[in-house]
């Protein structure tokens, strides 16, 4: 992730010095509200279900919070890049099976970096993260809880637009790949201002 990083932000300062500074305007902003993902929770069930030929019931989220700070750079009225950095809460599954119970958590964190066209007071913007995912999962058989947790790494795209206008808005973003996994996506619905 740091490597990625370094990348981002090296893209970054070039953008900047290639820029019109007689336009140039940087603002700071935050952005919060929720994102969706799918975990398979029913895959994962239909797993348990068919190892151990039981009926198997299980409750999951289906999103969770989003925060977000971002930097973002006026090239013009028009341009704007944005490099940000966000964090989630938790998102959770909980299995039951003759007796035993089975727990998984996700969560992530990450930087992006997108332009931003603007055309009036509407938005579109294109970009990639690189961004951690991290998994923990647990399993109660008997009174004694087995518990392993993992994380990944790794890259994707992103996509979006929304609304602004006074520097509040309102937006809706799309990533893909979490940690680098082709299988972990998420959309991010949010209310941000910038200062």
């Amino acid at each position: 992730m740091v490597k990625n990083m370094k990348k981002i932000y090296s893209f970054l300062i070039a953008l900047l010095l290639i820029s019109n500074t007689a336009y140039a305007e940087l603002k700071i902003g935050a952005e919060g509200g929720f994102t969706f993902a799918d975990i398979r929770a029913e895959e994962t069930a239909q797993i348990l279900a068919n190892a151990s030929g039981s009926t198997v019931t299980y409750e999951y989220d289906k999103a969770t919070w989003m925060g977000r700070v971002f930097g973002d750079y006026a090239f013009n009225s028009d341009i704007h890049a944005e490099i940000g950095y966000f964090l989630t809460g938790s998102l959770d599954a909980t299995y039951k099976i003759s007796g035993s119970q089975a727990t998984e958590s996700y969560d992530a964190m990450g930087i992006d970096l997108a332009i931003v066209m603007y055309t009036d007071e509407l938005f579109f913007k294109a970009g990639m993260h690189s961004s951690e995912l991290n998994g923990a999962a647990s399993l109660t058989i008997g009174g004694t809880t087995y518990s392993v947790t993992e994380s990944i790494s790794g890259s994707g795209f992103l996509v979006g637009g929304g609304f602004e206008s006074d520097d509040s808005r309102f937006g809706l973003t799309y990533y893909s790949d979490m940690g680098g996994d082709a299988d972990s996506d998420m959309t991010f619905l949010s209310y941000g201002v910038k200062f």
